[in-house]
């Protein structure tokens, strides 16, 4: 997620973030309950897995006679979406923090909302409720159907994704890494970047790039329940949108301070 994401992704987020919260009843507190948030408004089940690896999601593909393989070795994740037939299941690690599992699953929803269900909708739109056999794999699509543009951009059958899992807790580099949408979603939907933007404006906030840093870390773990790597990385993209450090806190930035 970088701070000159096109507008049009932006509004797409907002928008994807007003439906799913007018759906659950309203906005949230804070730290939201995502869990019960997906349960009363998401066609999806969550499974809470101990120490979940790939062979996990690969037995209950077998018991409800889900026909799918995922590559790879079979690896730690932090969560796994499968989605098929316009339902899905969110599995996620028993194991992990409960900062962790919040966005873990709002991570998985944001690729269910945003890769597997917007475009279905989209193509069904626009061809029709005739397509959703292609769509789930049942018939192979005709000419016409295969050169039209709106199938190129969506997941024929059954979709995954994997949240994998570095060698220790969730990836530092989250929102500046690959699956920007993803992430931007899911941190709109825990921590709407405006009320940060109105939180570090207000005149108690501290001053100064590394205090604001600290002080917005601080309030996305205590108050958005985001774990620590996270919330970092995301203080930091926040204060980016602001244009955080300036000229000012480059001139006089201590040996300590890194920008």
């Amino acid at each position: 997620m970088r701070p000159n994401q096109p507008v049009n992704s932006n509004i797409l987020i907002e928008n994807t973030v007003q439906e799913f919260w007018a759906l659950a009843g309203g906005a949230p507190r804070y730290p939201c309950d995502i869990k019960i948030a997906i349960t009363l408004t998401m066609p999806l089940e969550l499974y809470a897995l101990p120490g979940l690896r790939v062979s996990d999601v690969l037995d209950w593909t077998h018991k409800v006679r889900i026909s799918y393989r995922m590559p790879g070795h079979n690896r730690r994740l932090h969560g796994c979406l499968l989605a098929d037939r316009d339902k899905g299941t969110i599995f996620y690690d028993a194991h992990d923090s409960e900062d962790e599992q919040r966005f873990t699953l709002a991570h998985e929803l944001a690729h269910f909302l945003l890769d597997y269900q917007a475009p279905r909708q989209r193509a069904v739109a626009i061809l029709g409720t005739s397509i959703l056999p292609v769509l789930d794999g049942d018939r192979s699509p005709t000419v016409a159907e295969r050169v039209h543009a709106v199938l190129s951009t969506v997941p024929l059958g059954t979709m995954s994704h994997f949240m994998e899992r570095p060698d220790e807790g969730l990836p530092a580099t989250i929102v500046i890494d690959i699956e920007d949408r993803a992430d931007q979603l899911a941190l709109e939907l825990l921590a709407p970047a405006s009320s940060l933007h109105e939180m570090i404006s207000l005149s108690t906030a501290p001053r100064g790039f590394s205090k604001r840093l600290l002080f917005l870390t601080q309030q996305l773990i205590a108050l958005y329940g985001l774990p620590i790597t996270i919330a970092s990385s995301y203080a930091r993209y926040v204060l980016a949108q602001l244009r955080e450090p300036g000229v000012r806190d480059w001139l006089f930035a201590t040996d300590e301070e890194n920008f």
